[in-house]
This record gives C-alpha cells, sequence and structure tokens, in this order.
C-alpha cells in the first residue's frame, strides 16, 4: 500500500470545518519556491506547477532507485501578510509568498540539484531552477478546515484570530494554507482548505 505524509501524520492534516484544533507539526522535508503576487497572477500559477513537475519526478526516482511508493503530498503555501488579521487572498495588493510541497527525508541536496537540473531540461517550465529543498518545522500551532472558494477565507481566518487572542497565544509563524484539492480538478465550492498559524502561549499569562 502506498504512505505518504497525509496518511503518516493524519493529525497534521485531519482538519475540520466545524472546530479549531491545536497540533504538534514536526519537521518536514521540503520544496520550495518563492514569489510574489496573489493566486490570480502567472507567476504564482507556473510555481505552483513547477513543484508538482520536481514532486513527480522525484517520486519517479525513488520508485526506480529505491523502490520506495508513496502519495505525493498537497501543495502549501505561507503568506507573509504584514497584518495576518485582515488577511485576504483576493485583494490586489502584491503579498510575498513561499509555495512549498513535502517530500521524503530520504531526499538530500545532492539527489534533489541533480534531479531539478535533469527536469529543468526536459520541461518547459522557467522557475524549476528556482525551487529549493530545506528542512522546515512550525512546531505548535492552531488550524481550521475552510470550505468553498478562496475569496470567501477570511471568515474562517478572523475565526482562528479571535480563538488565538482568547486563548492568550501569540503568532510566531506566517499565513500557511494547505491546499487539499486542486483548484484546477474541482469547481471552488468543493475546494478544502487547512488554514494553519504557528503561536506561542504569551508571556506573563
Amino acid at each position: 500500500m502506498k504512505e505518504g505524509i497525509r496518511k503518516e501524520y493524519k493529525k497534521v492534516y485531519d482538519a475540520s470545518s466545524k472546530r479549531i484544533d491545536i497540533v504538534q507539526v514536526p519537521e518536514f522535508n521540503f520544496i520550495m519556491v518563492d514569489g510574489i503576487g496573489n493566486p490570480k497572477v502567472e507567476e504564482f500559477k507556473l510555481k505552483k506547477h513547477a513543484l508538482k513537475i520536481l514532486s513527480q519526478e522525484i517520486r519517479e526516482y525513488f520508485k526506480k532507485e529505491k523502490d520506495l511508493l508513496y502519495l505525493i503530498s498537497p501543495l502549501e503555501g505561507l503568506w507573509d501578510t504584514y497584518d495576518n488579521s485582515r488577511f485576504d487572498v483576493t485583494r490586489k495588493k502584491m503579498i510575498r509568498f513561499t509555495l512549498m510541497m513535502a517530500q521524503p527525508k530520504l531526499l538530500d541536496e545532492a539527489t534533489f540539484e541533480m534531479i531539478k537540473q535533469r527536469t529543468a531540461i526536459k520541461k518547459d517550465n522557467p522557475y524549476i531552477v528556482d525551487v529549493y529543498l530545506k528542512k522546515y518545522c512550525e512546531g505548535e500551532c492552531v488550524q481550521t478546515l475552510h470550505r468553498g472558494p478562496y475569496n470567501t477565507e477570511i471568515e474562517d481566518t478572523k475565526k482562528l484570530m479571535e480563538y488565538i487572542t482568547i486563548q492568550n497565544m501569540k503568532l510566531v509563524g506566517f499565513h500557511h494554507e494547505i491546499y487539499l484539492k486542486d483548484e484546477e480538478k474541482v469547481d471552488e465550492e468543493k475546494l478544502k482548505t487547512i488554514i494553519r498559524y504557528a503561536i506561542e502561549e504569551e508571556q506573563g499569562m
């Protein structure tokens, strides 16, 4: 049976729209690419596809070289919103983002660079060369599941912000989205997006 991040770390990826969860997110091995814009700009779409192309190539490498079969992890995004309480991905103001996809722990820098260079030659995407490998650990986080279009996400974000305030928590990370459904394959009403924030308890409370 194929395994993957969502199966191995079910609690981390099993969010509900009916509750807010506190989860411990361990360190993951990610391929990442940075950018500026919103999800509607062409750069965002091309960088998203660059990560998906590389994730496919990495999986093929491990299948062939290590006899390792696994499910590809979902696309994730970190958004530097400057003011998380007013986050709105539909606004026209340019936002810094980092797109990322979790990879097997076995993937090291040398292997990744080899796969990346080989993929950049045979695939027509200018941003493949900009993708990099990095370990990332969020630790304690609060999260919930948003169902539906991205332009209605602000309501669930506000609920998280209210919860963080009431529980005397402090934000220590970016606005984090995990895209459980591909917007290119399903109607926007069926989209599922985990909204997550890394937090810590306020000192002196």
